[in-house]
């Protein structure tokens, strides 16, 4: 068995920690009448004010989030809290040797289990692997891949685009796709970016090559593009829809939209804090296309989505850009690019305090400007989504009122992978009719 798939968020894993939890938990409380009527009294107002604390400095004073945690997340990290809490406590209440060197170990399987409890929460990282970076996938530098002799050129310039009813899977076609790693260079915005990936289908990976359409998925902040393959495992996804489509899928790009280094992230706009527009709506299509040859044949080809500070960057490039990214799937965004500092730093340090200046590239008054008559999107959010749901609802009734064709979606859960990876994975079939492959 590979320790790298374990799956951790589901199956027995989880259910044998927390019963290994709870038996933990129960033995560090238990002991004699001083521990139990004094000690552990007191370890527990203290795991409650230290929670608290942390929920107070992290939300009230840093805002550190962006936005409001669940407030059983405190919770579960109060339990790892008091565990350790108790560690001194019960060795004090301990006479044997053998059962003093257990407490720590005790103690620290239940602050696993609370770290468990906090990444049910939002499914972070789905196998053991990805804990540690691991996305299940083999990926290669982009010279790898070009230097690789069994890799056909290009699809050929005139070459009509690839659909499902012109498409026959040649024989030796791939039964996955590959995952490319690569700079995405700068030269119209000058933005300063990480390292992106690409997802290349197996009809992109057969001979003759399939001339695919393109999806641009955006990475939440704090955040990275590996996270769509580690913790949303894009990849895998799109080979299970190729493999029941002839091999065909979009290829998948995802740059960094969050800026290398950066003091604030750019938001996917043209500001003081970079051309971060420019660079996810003109240099990243540029070099798709000189790279791989897709997309070339028109914007219809051309979609772009993303999570969170993603789905919100999604909706603005695609109210900014439609001419770019005519089709777009926003999975619980927000109503307007935001910072934690708030709006009015953002306002200063963005615009120079210019209102009128945030308003040209804020999709809600962009849209009142013009018309968008080949535009049609997703807004997904989570059910469950006290904080993004609401400002969904916005969007989407903006968006309608202004002529737009756009869904609503309730995905399940809260905010987390569930509800973020449901734009996405329950739409393809309306996106590969909108990118023209089917349909």
């Amino acid at each position: 068995m590979n320790l790298q798939n374990l799956a951790i968020t589901t199956g027995v894993v989880p259910v044998v920690l927390y019963l290994l939890a709870a038996a933990a938990l129960a033995w560090l409380v238990w002991g004699h009448r001083r521990h139990l009527r004094r000690r552990v009294p007191a370890a527990a107002v203290a795991a409650v004010v230290l929670s608290a604390l942390a929920w107070l400095l992290t939300e009230r004073v840093w805002n550190l989030w962006g936005a409001p945690l669940p407030k059983r997340v405190y919770v579960y990290a109060g339990l790892g809290i008091l565990a350790l809490l108790l560690v001194v406590p019960k060795i004090q209440d301990l006479r044997r040797l053998t059962a003093r060197v257990a407490v720590l170990p005790a103690a620290l399987v239940v602050v696993l289990a609370s770290g468990s409890l906090i990444n049910q929460n939002f499914e972070y990282y789905p196998t053991l692997g990805s804990v540690f970076g691991d996305t299940g996938v083999k990926i290669e530098t982009l010279d790898q891949f070009k230097s690789q002799e069994r890799r056909d050129p290009q699809p050929r310039q005139g070459q009509p685009p690839t659909t499902l009813s012109n498409w026959t899977a040649p024989a030796g076609m791939p039964g996955s796709g590959t995952v490319v790693r690569a700079l995405i260079p700068a030269p119209l915005s000058h933005q300063v970016s990480s390292a992106a990936f690409v997802y290349l289908p197996p009809a992109y990976l057969a001979t003759p090559r399939a001339d695919l359409p393109v999806l641009v998925l955006i990475h939440g902040v704090p955040g990275e593009p590996s996270n769509w393959l580690r913790n949303g495992r894009i990849a895998q996804f799109m080979d299970d829809y190729a493999s029941s489509h002839k091999g065909l899928a979009p290829i998948v790009v995802m740059p960094d939209a969050g800026g290398k280094g950066a003091n604030y992230p750019p938001l996917c706009l043209n500001s003081k804090q970079g051309q971060a527009g420019t660079y996810l709506s003109r240099d990243v299509p540029n070099w798709v296309k000189a790279t791989f040859g897709a997309g070339r044949h028109s914007s219809s080809q051309w979609a772009v989505g993303g999570f969170s500070y993603g789905g919100t960057c999604a909706m603005q490039l695609a109210i900014n850009y439609p001419g770019v990214y005519p089709t777009f799937i926003d999975s619980s965004g927000e109503n307007q690019p935001t910072i934690r500092q708030g709006h009015q730093v953002l306002l200063q340090e963005y615009f120079g305090g210019s209102v009128a200046e945030f308003k040209k590239q804020n999709a809600l008054d962009v849209i009142k400007t013009r018309a968008y008559p080949g535009t049609a999107g997703i807004i997904s959010v989570g059910a469950a989504d006290s904080f993004y749901r609401p400002q969904g609802v916005q969007v989407y009734q903006a968006m309608r009122s202004a002529g737009i064709n756009v869904q609503f979606q309730e995905a399940p859960g809260g905010h987390a992978w569930t509800a973020w990876k449901y734009g996405v994975e329950k739409n393809m079939d309306w996106l590969m009719g909108r990118l023209g492959v089917t349909g």
